[in-house]
């Protein structure tokens, strides 16, 4: 997904991805609009307990709105997908940090020089 110019563009797997996980009826055309649907989708989920497991879908329907400075939280973050699934709450760095050394899971990549 790409911001610019107050305006939001997203491929069509993006397009898929988020409507499916808010049941937005058209793709985003700006943050703003992009986070009422998150915010419309969460209660949606919430409302109708989807699949059993409402408050889940919820809480990642939230995860995936604009953050506090801008920052873009869409695609969903699969690794804080998976400490929700485990704890039923989004979680701090931390937790996540926690988490993932508690699988043995291995620590993300940083960049290198590559000759």
């Amino acid at each position: 997904m790409l911001v610019a110019d107050g305006k939001i563009a997203m491929s069509d797997a993006e397009w898929q991805q988020f409507s499916t996980a808010t049941f937005a009826p058209w793709v985003p055309r700006s943050p703003a609009e992009f986070d009422a649907m998150c915010a419309l989708g969460s209660a949606r989920h919430l409302a109708e307990n989807t699949g059993g497991h409402g408050f889940m879908h919820a809480l990642a329907a939230e995860g995936m709105a604009f953050g506090a400075n801008g920052e873009v939280n869409f695609p969903i973050d699969k690794r804080r997908m998976a400490y929700v699934k485990a704890h039923g709450c989004w979680p701090s760095e931390e937790q996540l940090c926690d988490f993932e050394a508690a699988l043995g899971a291995p620590q993300r990549a940083g960049l290198r020089l590559v000759k």
